[in-house]
C-alpha cells in the first residue's frame, strides 16, 4: 500500500490550523487535500479559561474569517444567526462575546472540518523524505502511522 501524500499537514487543530482549514476550503474545495493532527481527542480551546461571563479580549470582527473574507459562511456573525443569538448579540451593547460563546463558534466551525482532522493523534517525528516531501511521523493508540506531505503548517498553540 503506497503511503499517502497530502498537500497539507497541519500539527495541532487550533485557531489558527482552523482558520488555515476555512481559507483552503474556500479558495481551492476538493483541490485541496490537506488533513490536521490534533493531540486532543476532540476540538478545545482554553478549556482552563472558559469561566462563566469571562469575555473576550478582542473585537468579535477578528474571528477566523472576517478579516480574509468578510462573507464567509463561517463567520461569528453567520454562526449567531445560525444559533438564533444574532438579536440578542446586538441588543447585548458590547462587541466582546464571553469566552464560552466563542469556544462554541470556534467548536461549530472545527465541525465542519471533521472529515479533515485526525483527533487523538499526536505528531512524534517530521523529516525530509526527498527533494519534494516530508514524511510525518503520527502516533494514535499507540500505533505509528505515516503519511507524506508537500507542505507543512505547525499550529500548536502555546
Amino acid at each position: 500500500m503506497a503511503t499517502p501524500v497530502h498537500d497539507v499537514v497541519g500539527i495541532g487543530f487550533g485557531p489558527s490550523n482552523l482558520a488555515l482549514a476555512v481559507a483552503l476550503e474556500e479558495e481551492y474545495g476538493a483541490d485541496v487535500d490537506a488533513v490536521f493532527f490534533e493531540k486532543q481527542p476532540s476540538f478545545g480551546w482554553h478549556r482552563g479559561m472558559l469561566l462563566d461571563g469571562a469575555t473576550m479580549q478582542v473585537n468579535f470582527l477578528k474571528d477566523l474569517v472576517t478579516m480574509r473574507n468578510p462573507t464567509s459562511r463561517y463567520s461569528f456573525v453567520n454562526y449567531l444567526h445560525d444559533r438564533g443569538r444574532l438579536v440578542d448579540f446586538i441588543n447585548h451593547k458590547t462587541m466582546f462575546p464571553t469566552r464560552l460563546e466563542f469556544h462554541d463558534y470556534l467548536e461549530w466551525v472545527a465541525a465542519s472540518f471533521d472529515g479533515a482532522v485526525r483527533y487523538g493523534s499526536e505528531v512524534v517525528a517530521v523529516r525530509p523524505h526527498d527533494g519534494e516531501t516530508l514524511e510525518v511521523v503520527v502516533r494514535r493508540d499507540d500505533e505509528l502511522h505515516t503519511c507524506l506531505t508537500r507542505n507543512l503548517v505547525i499550529g500548536v498553540g502555546l
